[in-house]
């Protein structure tokens, strides 16, 4: 019997040869490795338009989101973007739009910096872009780790992405601009970058939120035999958009931050005599940080004291499980 997707992802990627000098597991954000005095970071990442592109949003909107995606994963290892290639590939209908998708990619490429230095086309059954960066990193890329007693710290609010995905499952359109910007172009904050390079002895890990924050915390408590304690009150997480939503919805808040998706935003796991000054540097490029939680022995994740509950993202049916 098939096991599921992630199940599967797994299985392949434990069996895959890797380079004898990885810097980073099999089950981290992206790849790396030392090449003499050079760190180096490499990532891919995918989309389908029937499941990735909202309505509200143009092929355009679809180029600049696959590069952001995979810019988010090499940001949260502390590094930059330098060298990328694209993969595009549309419905034999939709040939015209190759070439917003190339303008969606390169006004993302100017904007994260770096070069394109490859561009394949296809034609099949769905729309479609996937985006390989090569990234430099000045020290060792941050690993997808936590160690006991470390904070967890997250550099902005979130929740803008649960109004857009629910709108969708409503089959409505986001009636808030920002809410329509935000899920048709996401920005990962590059500057994040510059705060790594100046803490990184005060950063023990991070882990990019792409699916679910809840499943982001269970990866990283999988993966560094650990647990969270999540302290911090939902409405100092959230966007205020996402709390007025929520309370219009009668979601429960906590939910909307435990189901919060695509932010293109690091947990940063930080030691706890530095906290303070991370959050401070956060703020110091225009960020809203707030920490939120610490690692525990326990091997579970509980908000004061609760078990939060499975909040994932399925991608056999493209939508968010509890």
């Amino acid at each position: 019997m098939m096991g599921s997707l992630d199940e599967i992802v797994r299985k392949l990627a434990k069996r895959a040869r890797r380079h004898p000098k990885s810097l980073l597991t099999w089950f981290d954000d992206a790849g790396a490795i030392k090449i003499d005095d050079h760190y180096i970071v490499v990532k891919v990442d995918g989309f389908a338009s029937s499941r990735a592109l909202y309505p509200w949003c143009s092929y355009r909107d679809f180029g600049f989101r696959g590069v952001s995606g995979a810019v988010s994963d090499v940001i949260a290892k502390g590094c930059r973007p330098y060298v990328y290639a694209v993969s595009i590939g549309v419905k034999p209908g939709n040939v015209g739009y190759v070439e917003d998708i190339m303008k969606g990619v390169e006004e993302a490429v100017n904007l994260y910096g770096g070069y394109v230095e490859n561009v394949d086309t296809n034609v099949g059954y769905d729309d479609w872009i996937d985006v390989f960066v090569v990234g430099e990193c000045r020290l060792q890329p941050v690993p997808r780790y936590a160690r006991v007693l470390d904070r967890i710290v997250l550099p902005r609010r979130i929740g803008l992405s649960v109004i857009g995905y629910i709108e969708y499952i409503k089959k409505s359109t986001p009636t808030i601009e920002e809410v329509r910007e935000f899920t048709c172009r996401p920005k990962p904050c590059i500057d994040i970058v510059d705060i790594v390079d100046g803490c990184r002895t005060c950063i023990e890990g991070s882990i990019d939120i792409s699916d679910t924050l809840a499943e982001a915390l269970q990866q990283l408590g999988e993966v560094s035999n650990a647990g969270f304690y999540l302290y911090e009150e939902p409405s100092r997480i959230l966007h205020p958009l996402a709390i007025e939503y929520s309370r219009r919805e009668k979601i429960d808040l906590q939910i909307t931050v435990l189901a919060s998706n695509e932010e293109y935003i690091p947990l940063l796991i930080i030691k706890p005599s530095c906290e303070d000054e991370i959050i401070q540097q956060l703020r110091s490029i225009g960020l809203e940080p707030v920490a939120i939680g610490v690692t525990t022995t326990q091997q579970n994740i509980t908000w004061t004291g609760k078990s939060i509950p499975k909040i994932v993202w399925n991608y056999i049916s493209g939508s968010i499980t509890m």
